[in-house]
């Protein structure tokens, strides 16, 4: 007598879980269609230059030097280098 009860209650959780993931499912691939056909909603794809990207990278990281003293070293340092 408590089975067939149990039965019907499992039974309609999973119809109901079963529901939700189905309408969940169906708002996904709308989206996903929605985005493939309408232009409106298209993300842009822009074309990066690599070198231009690096040189933009660089110029951002890397700080000028503008003490003598540095400036100095450094050239001594690379005169060091090149012997």
């Amino acid at each position: 007598m408590l089975l067939p009860l149990l039965l019907d209650q499992i039974a309609t959780t999973f119809l109901i879980l079963g529901g939700v993931i189905l309408f969940f499912g169906i708002i996904v691939l709308v989206i996903i269609l929605v985005k493939r056909h309408v232009p409106m909603f298209q993300t842009k794809k822009d074309e990066i230059d690599e070198e231009q990207a690096l040189k933009e990278e660089m110029d951002r990281v890397l700080v000028p030097i503008d003490d003598e003293e540095t400036i100095e070293e450094i050239e001594k340092i690379e005169k060091e280098d090149n012997k």
